[in-house]
């Protein structure tokens, strides 16, 4: 298990990374996409198109470009997590947050003791691998899996210092078509509003581990990942 990861290294020091966001199977294009300077591969298990063959070849190819691949999940469910993370995928972006104990599940199911309690089975990255220790082996994967938590609503906008301060997540980005039309304005993520809203939820208490993300994400394009474009502020 490689415990580098491109992605929980940049929501840690701030740094500006680039990626590309797919939502339907392409390992060629993520192979020819590598040679643009791009750090990761996000794959949209929530609109996008795959079957669990797909998840496994995309991890392969950007595994073999060095690039680390994530995944917003469909469900928050311990099977669908631990699915994506047995395939391959090294950070999940879980959707629809609206409630710490929703928050609690994501950390539950990505993350072995003593963060979670996620499943330990023969999963893609153990293949080929002498595993000495196995305690050892898991606080590896713990170091090298990302957690991001997506605000797409008033009831994740209301508790957003507090999701940020949970530990386990690395970082937190916001969907903005869903939020703006939970705001009551769809269609229209740069109103007025909505954005005095996303930037209030940036902005409330003290310090957190966790940082508040914008993202550029266009199908099959390559996007930037503004790690510490705004620091996240927690309610303790």
């Amino acid at each position: 298990m490689r415990s580098n990861n491109s992605v929980k290294e940049a929501a840690a020091t701030g740094k500006q990374i680039r990626g590309v966001h797919l939502t339907f199977a392409a390992p060629a294009i993520i192979e020819v996409l590598a040679a643009v300077d791009i750090q990761f591969v996000y794959i949209d298990g929530e609109h996008g198109c795959f079957d669990w063959r797909d998840i496994e070849t995309g991890c392969i190819a950007a595994e073999r470009h060095d690039l680390t691949p994530i995944a917003r999940v469909p469900d928050a469910s311990q099977a669908t997590i631990t699915r994506f993370l047995d395939r391959g995928i090294r950070g999940i972006v879980a959707p629809h947050i609206e409630s710490l104990d929703a928050a609690r599940q994501v950390i539950h199911c990505a993350y072995f003791s003593p963060l979670g309690s996620r499943s330990f089975g023969a999963g893609r990255p153990e293949y080929g691998q002498r595993i000495e220790s196995r305690p050892a082996y898991m606080q590896a994967c713990n170091a090298g899996v990302s957690l991001c938590l997506m605000i797409e609503s008033k009831a994740g906008l209301d508790i957003a210092g507090e999701l940020a301060a949970l530990p386990g997540v690395d970082y937190m980005s916001f969907g903005m078509l869903d939020l703006a039309q939970s705001l009551g304005h769809p269609g229209n993520p740069d109103h007025g509003a909505v954005k005095s809203a996303v930037a209030d939820a940036s902005g409330h208490g003290g310090a957190s581990p966790a940082r508040f993300v914008r993202t550029i994400l266009d199908n099959c394009t390559a996007s930037r990942l503004e790690c510490g474009a705004k620091s996240a502020r927690a309610i303790r």
